[in-house]
């Protein structure tokens, strides 16, 4: 009876995401593509030909009247949230996690990373109010309410802006940030951001979290972006534009303190993933570059591509089939780096 290697199992995490145990053929249909202009006819369409979209310019969606509120959420976002990474450090040590349950580490550590950035937001002020302009004001998080951190007046409780944090753990199975993002634009505030924020652990699989560059964006804008993808995406089966339409919720205005009534509701979403912001293409960018993360020495995607495998719990011939796939053993440094660090977790595991 054959075995599977630490050497198979780890060169098979090192192959595409897509899973070649079986193909299926399945008849081609003509797609129905249809210019912007006639949407409005009522015609199910699946794609709208990406040219004659409506440029998305997000700076409409944030324009900041308050000049002294401006300057303070682009010090923010530009300057202090970017610093982070490099001057935040979580001292939590984690260990002795199976390999089972480290995707849901998010669920189970995500609010722990959050709470340290208000900490962080708050003990280190001189960063975004050096002339003590907000010395009234400090950064409260409640995950009840959006946005669920905000800058609050101590003294007559006025918000002057929110960021809605997202902590997302790199080496997730989803390959990208999960969360759902479907607060609708009205309930921003021009001023708001949204933030999300990839973290490790230090030795991949125990350590203490570690957080890379976040993703920092208008809150508004996202919020538009996200029911504009939904409208206009490309769908499998033709849609008509009354099918993919979202509605809006009532009276809703910033800083509402019912969250879910903040939300759009969109007509058709028997998949729910309407607001599944990482698939809209907004962070696309982001999502690779983050998931280029050195870790140990070996890159974040691969230690994903690695677990993932191993705790989708397939049988071992469906395993090797992957592997009899395989006609070239890449020879890199890196690679050799990589079956040398699964290899040893393989071992723990056992």
């Amino acid at each position: 009876m054959w075995q599977v290697t630490a050497l198979q199992i780890t060169h098979c995490c090192l192959m595409s995401d897509r899973v070649f145990l079986m193909s299926k053929k399945t008849e081609t249909k003509e797609r129905i593509i249809i210019p912007f202009c006639e949407i409005g006819r009522g015609d199910r369409f699946n794609e709208i030909q990406p040219e004659t979209l409506p440029k998305f310019d997000p700076e409409e969606f944030c324009r900041i009247s308050d000049e002294e509120v401006r300057n303070l959420v682009n010090r923010i976002k530009e300057s202090v949230l970017p610093l982070i990474a490099d001057m935040m450090k979580i001292p939590h040590i984690y260990k002795g996690i199976m390999a089972t349950d480290l995707f849901s580490l998010n669920t189970l550590l995500g609010s722990t990373v959050e709470v340290a950035v208000v900490r962080f937001l708050n003990e280190n002020r001189d960063l975004w109010d050096k002339d003590r302009q907000w010395v009234d004001c400090r950064f409260v998080r409640s995950s009840e309410f959006f946005p669920d951190v905000r800058l609050v007046n101590k003294t007559t409780d006025h918000i002057v802006f929110g960021i809605e944090l997202k902590s997302w753990f790199l080496i997730s199975k989803e390959g990208e940030p999960s969360f759902r993002y479907r607060t609708a634009s009205k309930a921003c505030s021009p001023a708001d951001l949204i933030c999300v924020l990839p973290w490790y652990l230090s030795d991949a699989v125990s350590g203490n979290p570690v957080l890379i560059k976040p993703w920092v964006y208008p809150a508004k804008a996202a919020s538009e972006y996200c029911k504009r993808y939904w409208m206009y995406r490309k769908t499998d089966v033709p849609l008509n534009i009354d099918e993919r339409s979202v509605t809006e919720p009532g009276d809703i205005v910033p800083y509402s303190n019912n969250r879910e009534k903040a939300n759009y509701m969109p007509k058709k979403d028997s998949s729910n993933n309407f607001g599944r912001l990482a698939r809209t293409g907004l962070l696309d960018d982001f999502v690779s570059e983050s998931l280029e993360t050195d870790i140990l020495g070996i890159p974040a995607k691969n230690w994903m591509r690695f677990l993932k495998i191993h705790t989708d719990q397939k049988l071992l011939y469906a395993i090797q089939k992957e592997i009899d796939r395989i006609v070239e053993i890449p020879k890199s440094e890196e690679f050799c780096r990589l079956i040398e660090e699964l290899g040893k977790y393989i071992n723990m595991l056992k």
